[in-house]
């Protein structure tokens, strides 16, 4: 049988060890709560980035129709005025 002392020390041993496994446990808990947070917010941003990326091709794609349309109003206006100006175009 184990003497009084002798059970102390283990007692203490396996009370610290179970310390030490709930504060690990505990800790790992809060680690991966916190990575799941980082990762829906991580989504979120992602989510955020292709809805603004969508409205820039929108509009990118806008502005290439504008400049298309103005170029061929000033081409037909160059085209009246060499037509009344008599100006006729060398190829």
């Amino acid at each position: 049988m184990l003497a009084n002392g002798d059970a102390r020390k283990i007692l203490a041993a396996l009370l610290t060890a179970g310390f030490i496994a709930a504060w690990t446990f505990a800790a790992t808990r809060a680690s991966s709560e916190d990575i799941d947070a980082v990762r829906a917010e991580i989504k979120e941003v992602e989510t955020e980035a292709k809805e603004r990326h969508l409205e820039l091709a929108k509009n990118v794609e806008d502005i290439k129709k504008t400049i298309q349309v103005e170029a061929v109003s000033a081409a037909a206006f160059r085209s009246q005025v060499r037509a009344a100006l008599q100006i006729r175009v060398v190829p």
